[in-house]
């Protein structure tokens, strides 16, 4: 970028308020570093409002794991009034047809980064939830429509088979 078209990006502004302290200390950093004040004053407004960005990311990030949690409480309490056996906070798990079916119960799987589900279309009527589940790997013959009603913040689903 040239010289003359920078040029065409900057605007003269006057900004009533400023510290004079501050603006004695923005023109001394000038001097020392060989910058404008207007570079420094950049400078300065771009690392700020980076720091804003990312700070208001963040409480967004922290908000948003707080409603998923409160949700998943809320899942975990209404289940407890049901008669589901919940399998959760494992590391991976593969589970069989005929291990659901031995349970004779309902079963939600809560909190597992890997679950592996070597089942048939029918036996998933034995599944309750699938709730917080980083990779869900299923047969290829099992429909996806009808198995993600019953996931929630399920981020990958892969298939074997």
């Amino acid at each position: 970028m040239s010289s003359n078209e920078n040029e065409k990006d900057k605007k003269t502004v006057t900004i009533r308020g400023v510290d004079k302290s501050l603006y004695e200390r923005a023109v001394m950093t000038a001097r020392e570093t060989g910058r404008t004040v207007g570079e420094i004053v950049n400078q300065a407004l771009s690392s700020f409002l980076g720091l804003t960005s990312k700070a208001t990311n963040a409480v967004t990030q922290v908000v948003q794991g707080v409603k998923e949690t409160g949700k998943s409480f809320v899942q975990g309490f209404e289940d407890a009034k049901k008669d589901v056996v919940v399998i959760s906070d494992v590391e991976e798990l593969s589970v069989t047809r005929d291990e659901i079916l031995q349970v004779g119960k309902p079963i939600s799987f809560r909190n597992i980064k890997k679950l592996v589900l070597n089942v048939d279309q029918e036996t998933l009527n034995y599944v309750d939830s699938i709730i917080g589940v980083d990779e869900l790997v299923i047969p290829s013959t099992i429909n996806k429509i009808m198995l993600l009603q019953k996931c929630k913040f399920v981020k990958k689903i892969s298939t074997i088979s």
